[in-house]
């Protein structure tokens, strides 16, 4: 019984003394705080570049539409949402990189994706400008014996992933 009353304020002193996580599930924003306002518009992201895929404006559209659904309890409007983000795809290009000495044989590309975007917030009928036509620029390596049209879908995907959480984290990373 001794060992029992022993075991027992062993396991209160270990369980005190711990600390358990503490979750916030508050919608973006620094600190934790709430994004002010209640919905969000987020425009046609059209293609400016010469070289992008017909599914290029599409894609990062509705990845950034969804990326905000999800890290934010703003709702979607396709017209005077609270907070508008629109732009343009504006280069999309592959280069090669990492050039061999003696060779002209480069051993990878890069697929580089830029768009530039605005985003502006609308509080009681005045509109402040959160970052106007800000250039958003990512990249992806890979391997110059590959095909890139055979690669386009996957590292379009990963850049688009990429730029879509640099325009939210540069729109609701701010002190609100």
């Amino acid at each position: 019984m001794r060992k029992l009353v022993y075991i027992f304020f062993l396991l209160i002193a270990i369980l005190t003394q711990c600390a358990l996580p503490q979750f916030s599930f508050k919608a973006g924003g620094k600190g934790g705080s709430e994004i002010p306002g209640k919905t969000i518009q987020i425009g046609y992201f059209e293609n400016r570049s010469a070289l992008a895929s017909a599914n290029t404006s599409n894609a990062f559209t509705e990845s950034l539409k969804d990326l905000m659904q999800s890290q934010t309890k703003l709702s979607l409007v396709t017209e005077k949402g609270d907070w508008e983000i629109s732009g343009d795809i504006v280069d999309y290009k592959v280069n090669p990189i990492g050039i061999q000495a003696n060779s002209e044989v480069a051993l990878q590309n890069r697929f580089t994706m830029a768009v530039n975007a605005t985003c502006i917030y609308k509080e009681n009928e005045t509109d402040s400008v959160i970052f106007e036509n800000e250039r958003f620029v990512f990249f992806s390596d890979f391997d110059s014996s590959l095909d890139f049209t055979a690669q386009e879908e996957t590292l379009q995907e990963e850049v688009i992933e990429q730029l879509t959480q640099a325009i939210f984290d540069k729109a609701f990373g701010g002190d609100w």
